[in-house]
């Protein structure tokens, strides 16, 4: 994640709540690359920042500490590539099996700047994993790894899957952002989003984004994604026949009001493209860029129905942020609404406090019947992974000194009149911020109604991903 202190400064006119943030963005907002990096952004986030840092030291040192694994710079072109990995062992020490628990993730990931206006970026993971049992039910109730597709059986108590993402971004013009690939998106400000978060498995999707007004306090995104089940098309087909599919088209308006307050009006419209007599024909009303349309016209709809939301940032001079999401069911029939607030300090050098409380009412957003008018993709709700009918509250302290970081991560929840505790404290060390090598230590405890966790884990990767083990 970039550096929040920095993009919710009093004078910053970034829109922070359609992420991953372009990088582009960043640039145009706080001028050159030297001031991009004196302001203590991730180094892993920007590419072609410092390029011939500590070039004084030796290849080994540069390449381990330093630098990307391999690096190309005609000038015009600028590639990086960098190993994946992720060797984490623990216990967990109420596990009455005795087993070792491990993740075992190899990959590769490939970004590349060409001139100004185009970049891409690949990655690809291959994982065998042995997880705490809480996450093991979870897979073997849903068929998928949280954020990270289908599994099919590794060993006795393991899982093998494989994971991969793409993006293309072309810039045309200053005002306009054109993006393309497979991968995930996140409205809002807070921990979690009630609107649309990145927990549940990589979609296609295609996305405009325009920036306009004076101090370009106006932002307006489209997104089309293609979200898929994980049922095959015809039960007779062949073991690989294609998944049933539904579609999302998603508009966010975001205005930046004063130099304090962003107001964001969200909506979101799934569209059932499949039914039991097979393919329906193309919805071209997916294609409208005009927000609140699509729910007019799905209000009485059976099949297609739209949520709507509000989105809220307050900035306060002394390194204070405020936020609030609402989100309701845009479908006559529906009672679902949800509910967020939080807030941020990050006012004392190397610390940052957050809260946040999250409700969700009513089980029909996420799990509604049938499985195509769900607000999900691969079993997973496209929003707060504890889906509906829930309250929750977030406590996080984060402190990083230099490279050494430790987090401490306490939630109280009641999840379908299950009461739920987490505790997750860890501590790290960054060795490389250029791909984010990292080692660390932690400890997940975990109490509901009928189960106990008690994992105590060291690991030592790569930590390029937003991955959700907390619900």
């Amino acid at each position: 994640m970039v550096n929040q202190k920095v993009l919710n400064g009093e004078f910053s006119n970034t829109h922070t709540s359609f992420q991953p943030i372009n990088q582009s963005s960043i640039s145009i907002l706080l001028g050159d690359a030297n001031q991009i990096s004196e302001l203590d952004l991730p180094q892993d986030y920007l590419i072609n920042v410092n390029k011939s840092y500590k070039k004084d030291r030796s290849w080994l040192i540069r390449k381990m500490f330093y630098e990307n694994f391999i690096v190309v710079d005609t000038g015009n072109f600028y590639m990086t590539i960098d190993p994946l990995f992720n060797g984490e062992f623990g216990k967990d020490n109420d596990d009455q099996t005795g087993r070792n628990l491990y993740k075992n993730t190899r990959g590769a990931i490939i970004r590349a700047n060409v001139g100004s206006k185009f970049s891409f970026e690949t990655s690809l993971y291959e994982n065998q994993m042995v997880l705490p049992t809480y996450l093991d039910n979870y897979v073997n109730t849903t068929g998928v790894v949280p954020g990270q597709g289908r599994v099919k059986r590794f060993k006795q108590t393991g899982f093998d899957f494989a994971a991969s993402s793409a993006t293309i971004t072309y810039s045309p013009y200053q005002f306009l952002n054109l993006q393309m690939g497979t991968g995930k998106n996140f409205v809002g400000d807070g921990y979690r989003s009630l609107l649309l978060s990145d927990y549940s498995f990589n979609y296609p999707f295609f996305k405009i984004i325009t920036t306009f007004g004076k101090r370009k306090q106006f932002q307006y995104t489209k997104l089309n994604a293609s979200l898929s089940s994980i049922t095959r098309r015809d039960l007779s087909a062949t073991p690989e026949a294609l998944f049933v599919r539904k579609s999302m088209s998603t508009h966010y308006f975001s205005w930046l009001a004063t130099k304090w307050l962003n107001i964001g009006f969200f909506e979101s419209t799934l569209w059932q493209t499949e039914d039991s007599t097979g393919t329906k024909p193309f919805q071209f009303q997916q294609l409208n860029p005009v927000f609140g349309v699509n729910t007019l016209t799905t209000i009485k709809d059976d099949a297609n129905h739209s949520n709507i939301g509000l989105n809220l940032k307050f900035k306060f001079p002394f390194d204070l942020v405020v936020y609030n999401q609402f989100v309701m069911d845009g479908n006559q029939y529906e009672k679902t609404t949800g509910f967020q607030v939080g807030a941020r300090y990050s006012g004392i050098n190397g610390l940052t406090l957050q809260a946040e409380f999250n409700q969700m009412d009513n089980p029909y957003n996420t799990t509604f019947e049938p499985e195509l008018e769900q607000f999900t993709n691969y079993n997973e709700p496209l929003t707060h992974p504890m889906g509906d009918n829930f309250n929750e509250i977030v406590g996080l302290i984060n402190y990083k000194f230099k490279r050494a970081f430790a987090q401490l991560k306490v939630i109280k929840a009641k999840v379908n009149d299950n009461d739920l505790t987490i505790i997750q404290p860890h501590i790290g060390y960054v060795v490389n911020p250029k791909n984010n090598m990292t080692l660390i230590t932690g400890l997940t405890k975990r109490n509901d109604d009928f189960s106990k966790t008690n994992y105590i884990y060291f690991g030592f990767r790569t930590n390029l991903r937003n991955l959700y083990d907390d619900f």
